[in-house]
């Protein structure tokens, strides 16, 4: 089961869930390895093409399945004398805290957190079942209201458990380890995830660590692409956004301080640069 027209792009200002959800028909884009701080989730439906990650290469087939945490060099190779098909999710792991508060809840982030990555080559029955799914997302992924944005969750929340089950069936046999450098970004991450609203000091998070400054922010910049201050604006404009979304009659004041920041100019700059619209602006879009 595939989308229907050439290409469906949505990253959307009025919900902080998906920060892309990309499908895309005869793609002939030049292949362009990349690293970034967010979690992907990549699914192959068609044509010729190989999966670079880490110096290694993945030829592929029709219903492979690859997720990654982002900090090693990927991105696919096309061959364009054929059709090329393939769905692409980003999210940030914050993005569905909430959900692993609930009691019961499991933790489907642990495929991101343990390995690099790790790549599933489905069965016909699974292929079916994880396109179902892609085709839920792609219905909801710009969702109007609440019902649309609680459809698109649940959609998201069962493709998650989806990888989660193939995790656990494949797990020992398929993990790429990660690196000493990339347990540290991995460890500094989880640090900025529970203090972000925090003062935090380029010498606390080194310290933590127990790394150089130097040494912290040029590993940091390598594997993730963003410095570790764009990283941690970055994440509280996140929050605000999932702030302003749940109560979109809190004062841009209360979200400033809320998230982190110390100064409401430096809030109303970073979240324009980050969203492209200022918080008043973004408020009246909710």
């Amino acid at each position: 089961m595939l989308f229907q027209g050439s290409e469906a792009h949505a990253m959307s200002l009025n919900y902080p869930l998906i920060d892309n959800f990309r499908y895309r028909l005869n793609s002939k884009l030049k292949p362009a390895f990349h690293t970034h701080a967010k979690h992907e989730i990549y699914y192959f439906h068609s044509g010729k093409a190989s999966y670079w990650i880490g110096g290694s290469s993945i030829d592929l087939m029709p219903g492979d399945l690859i997720v990654m945490n982002g900090m090693r060099e990927h991105g696919p190779v096309m061959d364009d004398k054929y059709t090329y098909i393939r769905s692409t999710v980003l999210f940030d792991g914050a993005s569905i805290s909430p959900m692993l508060l609930q009691p019961g809840s499991i933790d489907v982030l642990k495929p991101f957190m343990l390995s690099t990555h790790y790549h599933w080559r489905l069965s016909e029955e699974l292929m079916d079942e994880v396109e179902d799914i892609l085709v839920k997302i792609n219905r909801f992924h710009h969702p109007k209201d609440l019902v649309a944005y609680n459809r698109l969750r649940t959609a998201f929340y069962e493709l998650l458990l989806f990888i989660y089950e193939r995790f656990q069936e494949t797990a020992d046999s398929s993990k790429a380890m990660p690196t000493e450098k990339e347990k540290i970004v991995q460890n500094v991450m989880a640090y900025i995830e529970q203090h972000y609203m925090d003062d935090l000091t380029l010498d606390e998070l080194a310290g933590n660590m127990h790394v150089s400054r130097f040494y912290l922010m040029k590993l940091f910049k390598q594997l993730t692409g963003l410095t570790l201050f764009d990283y941690i604006n970055d994440r509280r404009i996140k929050q605000a956004k999932v702030l302003f979304f749940l109560d979109p009659g809190s004062t841009v004041t209360n979200v400033c301080f809320q998230t982190g920041f110390k100064h409401l100019s430096h809030f109303s700059r970073t979240f324009k640069r980050v969203v492209g619209l200022t918080p008043e602006q973004y408020r009246k879009l909710l």
